[in-house]
C-alpha cells in the first residue's frame, strides 16, 4: 500500500508515515501555511489566523515563565496543521458520535464502541505527533516531554478562553469545563484583533526568528553571532 503524502507550497511530497521537515520548512511551508489557516472553521467575526493563534500564546508564555523553549513549544504546538488541516473539537467529537450511533444500531456493545473510538484518537495524536517531533526537531528544540504538553495545554485552553471573548458571537451554552475556568492570556497589545496574512507570516517569522535562532540560522535568516 502507497504512503498517504500530501503535496506542498513548495513542491514536495510531504510523507505522513515518515515526515521531513528542514529548518527552512518552518519559513516556507509552516508560517506560510498557518498563516493561511483559520481558526473555528472561519466562524469568527474576521479571519483568524492559526499563525496569530501561535505567536500570541509564544508571546504570553515567554512574558510570564522567561523560558524560551518552552514559548517555542508554544509557538509550534499547531505546526502539524500544516499538513493536516484545522480541525475543530466539535468536528471530531460530531464524527466520534457518529462512530457510537452507527456502532448501536448494529448492536456493538458500549465497551467495544469505546475501545474504538479511543483507538481512533490515539491513532490521529500519534500521527500528529510524529510530525510534531519533526518540526520540533527543525526548530533546534527538545523533544516535548510531558510537563511542556501540560503547560502547552494549559495556553491553549487561556488562548481559547482569550478567543471566545474577543472574536466569537456570545455562546448559547456552557463549553468544555477547562476553557471556563481557564483565565484569559495577558496580552500584550490589549484585545485581539485578527492579524490578515501577510501579518500573520510575518509575525510568525519573527517569533520564530527570536525563539528558535538555531534553526533561523540553518536556514540562513541570520548569521552566526546575531542571534546574541
Amino acid at each position: 500500500m502507497n504512503s498517504a503524502w500530501t503535496l506542498t507550497v513548495t513542491g514536495r511530497a510531504f510523507e505522513f508515515a515518515a515526515p521531513i521537515v528542514e529548518p527552512e520548512h518552518l519559513y516556507s511551508e509552516i508560517a506560510h501555511g498557518l498563516a493561511q489557516l483559520n481558526r473555528y472553521a472561519g466562524q469568527t467575526s474576521l479571519p483568524y489566523p492559526v499563525a496569530q493563534h501561535s505567536v500570541l500564546m509564544a508571546e504570553a508564555c515567554e512574558d510570564e515563565t522567561g523560558d524560551p523553549t518552552l514559548a517555542a513549544w508554544c509557538l509550534l504546538h499547531d505546526g502539524h496543521e500544516t499538513y493536516l488541516g484545522e480541525t475543530p473539537n466539535p468536528a471530531t467529537e460530531a464524527v466520534e458520535a457518529e462512530l457510537a450511533t452507527a456502532a448501536a444500531e448494529k448492536g456493538v456493545p458500549d465497551l467495544i464502541v469505546e475501545a474504538t473510538i479511543a483507538r481512533w484518537r490515539t491513532l490521529r495524536r500519534r500521527v500528529e505527533e510524529r510530525i510534531d517531533a519533526e518540526i520540533y526537531g527543525a526548530a533546534g528544540l527538545p523533544p516535548i516531554d510531558d510537563r511542556g504538553r501540560a503547560i502547552v495545554q494549559s495556553y491553549d485552553m487561556r488562548a481559547v478562553k482569550t478567543e471566545r471573548r474577543d472574536l466569537l458571537a456570545p455562546s448559547p451554552r456552557r463549553w468544555a469545563e477547562a476553557i471556563e475556568q481557564a483565565p484569559p492570556l495577558k496580552l500584550r497589545r490589549g484585545r485581539i484583533r485578527p492579524w490578515p496574512v501577510g501579518q500573520a507570516n510575518e509575525r510568525f517569522i519573527l517569533a520564530l526568528d527570536r525563539l528558535c535562532p538555531t534553526a533561523a540560522e540553518r536556514a540562513g535568516r541570520i548569521l552566526e553571532g546575531d542571534a546574541a
